[in-house]
């Protein structure tokens, strides 16, 4: 027995030997020596993550290049530290560990391992851990111990963790390679070395200015000149210089582009071929050969402006109007999957791998119809986020998830179900594929969480055929936004299945029934099941009619939006809503050579046009804020409902107005549908009711500035009126809701909002509103009111104390508040979502005035600083503390700022920090996408207007409106105008020889004449015509400075 027990320890030794003998580690982060020293931010400057601007997509550590003490922070939070971003209104914040290395050889044979070395992790919310290798996950929950404080820098008790991960050869590329570090739940972990150990002979690549991380043909064709192509995908990291990055395909040159900055992924042109082959790529920097290898070519499909819209960027720590899935043009369904608990941001979060439930509707204060495919034993409760295996809520495979323009696509785990959702205005279309089962089950879910929580107050659920369900519930929100407001509305529903159903059942509370009708009053929980058998078909369809109205209103909308057309084709459906968005998106084409540009670009495009919600059913019915049910009587009208117009006039008023006017009309109509029904417009029409959501009542400059720009298809003396009240009339209780100013009384009285009597800073957003009011007076030829308001627009000059140049805090006898701190005195109570500094600036009527008040070299000097400063942080508020830092665009107090500077003869610098806020701001991302809050469109809309080098800082309300510019990203862009409320055909602006770092604009040609001003009338625009911007890598402090 000793004899066997030694000659099975020389083996064991020996197997090690050679296993050894046999593998290398081909690269390492750290040292093995169970300490963090070394790395950034080490041994206990976690608390600076986030100023050290890790933790981001877009950031990464490069093997051979960059920096372990620099470029690797020691420590990874999770999504419950607060010091990563996590917080009551920001949302969970997942941060991750991007490194990047090149192979230069992968060979067939060999062990390879990625070793993730631990020196410890939070111990009472341990983290679960997700690693991803070229998209391959794995996962692990840690465990929790006794107190770690190693992300201090102590380790005395710290729990070491060694997780080594066996890979094959088919999860590494030859070429480049990206391993993803993150943590889905939990808190932080402490980093001790991460490192490959793979096959002996394996090289690494070594970068030549830029690293080309993946080479590979597209699925789709694009036109180019007339010409169809088949892009090579050519995905490129920036490192330093200027490299030339060259392509050649079968050895002809067929692309060269030299790089600034960043990342590419180039659609590098190969010509359209109509039988498949092979073409060998190489490309090349700066002359020398990166990589060579073989690609499969094809016909392949057009691809679309729609088609590069990707609904799941920008939904990480979003909130509930932002989820993945087919959303129409401002659609009153909106089908998604829900993946979090009740609250704020709650919805849809992709560091969930779960779905609760596919539910109708993402109106800000509103949800509703909850439906997802299970089989397996009946559970009627959804179950909580963080619960696995908890109610009938299911796991789901992360590499199936599709969302793409008009549908969405996931495997569910638990039930080995496909689902794949469409939809249409009103109207949700699903198709499961079940299992070959008896069982296969549909849940209808009553009560659903949402970003408002809300009661039934009564439902009714009936099975009126073997393939049909109709039902409704009356659903009840307290406290919506404000304490003395309430939301009252009822989902009216009618549901149809194309397989016949097998056994119907419902609950009520905890008790599950059969029967075919449940009628119940108050509940806490209500819902329904329907059964069916899949063993011949395992494909179920479901198609959903909802409306505010009435169920007949619902089975009639279904009946003309999807019965009728369509039928039971799912496909027809998908391809339908792919159409409707290539009418909108398709209006705005941008040249680009940037796949990633053009994701971003469009995706964006479609946020500020499908994140708001139609109310009104086909035959127009709605119902009002009284309950009462009313019906528009122009056919083109929409009964239009979101969170609020609060500072939209600096981007979706603008968005609309320039691209979809149409649009900007139905939402004005809308307002004066609430006008005509109740006695008032709304600032926040939330299901059509009276929401007091923000302040102001910046639904006026909507009605105005859709005015001035020509959409004019409106009765504008009603229009007039209802400004003319809001402005002029107290405050009241509408239905449920509030509308009106609250402190109009004490601005009247005193000229400005005494900070003892009201909210101070809506002494600077009531007198822009009475600014537009004038404005839109005198387009009326109304002069005594235009005079009136206009007298009151400059109320502003008011609270401007010279002294400090601020909007000083200001009591009703006048004086001035004491130890003024612009950060800190009145923060985010008497300045609304913000602080001194950054109302200051509120003034868009007229900023050369305000400078002057101020002095005009400490507005400039001032405002230069906030944009140094907010730069560090990508021009976000950690923890939405929008009011800690000066230049916040994740808010939408300070939208307006980079355009500031050129009111005040500094153009150059509106360009240097608009293009600064498009680089750092705005990602391609899950998570970088929008850094704040995406408040139903209004950043994707900024984004448009400052890619293209446009803007109206008034919100386009004056007379004679104008358009400022900024600094565009496109080398060419053409905005069709359509001939729209008697415009031109198209608009085209031409920055031919822009980038990354060419920003600065050295001349102009407006239709061929010289333009030395940073404005023009936007008349000029709307007839059509060209923009020619000359731009360079340094200012023309010369240009721009003219009338």
């Amino acid at each position: 027995m000793k004899k066997l027990s030694v000659l099975l320890f020389v083996f064991y030794v020996c197997f090690f030997y050679e296993l050894s003998a046999q593998t290398k580690i081909i690269w390492e982060i750290g040292k093995a020596d169970n300490r963090s020293d070394g790395m950034a931010l080490a041994p206990a400057d976690y608390a600076r993550f986030l100023d050290h601007d890790f933790g981001w997509e877009d950031r990464y550590f490069l093997i051979g290049h960059s920096k372990v003490a620099k470029d690797f922070p020691y420590v990874l939070p999770g999504p419950a530290d607060g010091w990563g971003g996590t917080g009551p209104t920001s949302g969970l914040r997942t941060h991750s560990a991007n490194i990047l290395f090149g192979l230069k050889n992968t060979p067939v044979k060999g062990i390879w391992k990625l070793v993730v070395d631990l020196v410890g992790y939070q111990s009472i919310t341990p983290p679960l851990f997700k690693v991803s290798i070229n998209g391959k996950s794995f996962v692990k929950q840690l465990l929790k111990h006794e107190t770690d404080n190693s992300v201090k820098g102590d380790i005395t008790g710290a729990k070491e963790l060694v997780w080594e991960i066996p890979l094959t050869t088919s999860m590494l590329n030859k070429g480049g390679n990206e391993i993803v570090l993150t943590t889905l739940d939990g808190s932080w972990m402490v980093f001790d070395q991460v490192r490959l150990v793979g096959p002996q002979g394996v090289a690494l690549t070594k970068d030549k200015g830029l690293f080309l991380r993946s080479v590979k043909s597209a699925n789709y064709e694009v036109l180019m000149d007339g010409k169809r192509f088949q892009p090579l995908l050519v995905d490129v990291q920036h490192l330093e210089g200027k490299p030339l990055l060259s392509v050649k395909i079968d050895g002809v040159e067929v692309f060269k582009e030299r790089l600034d900055s960043a990342r590419y992924q180039f659609e590098v042109p190969m010509p359209a071929i109509k039988t498949k082959k092979s073409s060998r790529y190489s490309v090349f920097s700066d002359g020398i050969l990166l990589e060579s290898g073989m690609v499969n070519r094809g016909p392949e499909k057009l691809f679309t402006p729609a088609d590069y819209v990707d609904t799941k960027m920008g939904t990480a720590h979003s909130r509930w109007m932002i989820a993945p899935g087919p959303w129409m043009p401002f659609s009153m369904v909106k089908l998604s999957p829900d993946n979090q608990n009740s609250g704020w941001q709650s919805g849809y979060d992709p560091s969930f791998e779960s779905v609760g439930v596919f539910s109708h509707i993402h109106e800000w204060t509103m949800a509703g119809l909850g439906m997802l495919p299970v089989n397996g034993p009946l559970k009627i409760k959804g179950g909580n986020e963080r619960s696995k295996g908890e109610g009938y809520r299911s796991e789901v495979d992360k590499s199936t998830e599709e969302a793409p323009i008009g549908y969405y696509k996931v495997m569910l785990k638990d039930y080995n179900v496909k689902a794949e959702l469409t939809a249409t205005t009103r109207c949700g279309f699903q198709r499961y594929t079940y299992p070959k089962a008896t069982d296969s089950r549909v849940m209808i879910d009553l009560q659903i969480p949402a970003e408002y929580s809300y009661s039934l107050k009564n439902v009714t659920l009936k099975k009126v055929s073997d393939f049909r369900i109709e039902g409704l519930s009356r659903q009840f929100t307290p406290g919506a936004w404000s304490g003395d407001v309430n939301q009252d509305y009822t989902v009216h529903f009618v549901i149809e299945f194309d397989q016949p159903i097998k056994k119907f059942g419902t609950w009520v509370d905890d008790k599950v029934a059969t029967g075919d009708i449940v009628e119940s009053g108050a509940v806490k929980d209500a819902g329904a099941y329907v059964e069916f058998d899949t063993r011949v078909n395992p494909v179920v369809q479901v198609r959903t009619g909802i409306s505010m109205v009435s169920i007949k209103n619902a089975a009639h909308n279904l009946l003309e939006e999807v019965t009728k057309p369509y039928g039971w084709s799912f496909d027809k459906v998908r391809g339908e809503q792919r159409e409707e968005w290539n009418k909108l998106i398709g209006r705005v084409k941008i040249s680009s050579n940037d796949r990633r540009e053009k994701i971003r670009f469009y995706t964006n495009m479609y946020r500020a046009t499908a994140s708001r919600n139609t109310w009104s059913d086909l035959d127009g019915s709605w119902v009002d804020a009284r309950q009462k049910v009313q019906k528009l009587s122009d056919p083109d009208a929409l009964a239009l409902g979101c969170d609020a117009f609060w500072n939209t006039f600096w981007n979706l008023n603008q968005f609309w107005n320039l691209v979809t006017p149409e649009w900007s009309s139905k939402w004005v109509k809308s307002q004066l549908a609430m006008y005509d029904a109740n006695g008032w417009l709304a600032k926040g029409p939330a299901g059509m009711n009276y929401v007091p959501v923000m302040v102001a009542e910046h639904e006026i400059p909507l009605i105005v500035g859709a005015y001035q720009m020509g959409i004019r298809d409106f009765d504008s003396e009603k229009a007039f009126e209802a400004v003319n009240k809001m402005q002029t009339t107290p405050a009241q209780k509408v239905g449920l809701g509030f509308a009106g100013n609250r402190d109009l009384e004490a601005y009247l009285k005193y000229k400005y909002v005494p900070y003892d009597k009201g909210r101070f800073s809506n002494t600077l957003e009531y007198a822009y509103d009475d600014w537009t009011v004038s404005q839109f007076a005198k387009a009326l030829g109304k002069t005594a009111k235009a005079q009136e308001f206009a007298l009151r627009a400059d109320y502003w000059k008011n609270v401007i104390d010279k002294e400090s140049g601020y909007a000083r805090l200001k009591k009703s006898d006048g004086s001035w508040f004491p130890d003024f701190d612009p950060f800190k005195s009145g923060a985010n109570e008497h300045y609304v979502e913000g602080n001194a500094w950054q109302l200051t600036y509120f003034v868009p009527q007229d900023v050369p005035a305000l400078a002057k008040e101020i002095g005009v070299e400490k507005f400039i000097d001032r405002l230069s600083w906030g944009f140094g400063e907010s730069n560090k942080l990508r021009f976000n508020a950690p923890g939405d503390q929008y009011w800690d830092y000066p230049v916040i665009q994740g808010n939408q107090q300070s939208m307006h700022f980079a355009f500031l500077f050129n009111w005040v003869q500094k153009p150059w610098l509106t360009q240097q920090w608009s293009r600064a806020i498009v680089d750092r701001y705005y990602g391609y991302d899950l998570a970088n996408a929008y850094l704040g809050d995406e408040d139903q469109g209004q950043m994707s809309a900024w984004f448009i207007m400052a890619a293209l080098g446009l803007f109206q800082t008034d919100g386009g309300c004056s007379v004679a409106p104008v358009y400022e510019i900024g600094s565009p990203i496109y080398p060419n862009v053409e905005i069709d105008l359509g001939r729209r409320y008697g415009r031109g055909d198209k608009f085209i602006i031409e920055a031919p020889n822009v980038s990354r770092a060419n920003k600065y604009v050295q001349s102009a040609t407006l239709n061929g004449k010289v333009l030395n001003s940073f404005k023009f009338p936007a008349s000029e625009l709307l007839k059509g015509g060209k923009l020619v911007l000359t731009m360079g890598p340094k200012p023309n402090t010369n240009w721009g400075l003219g009338n």
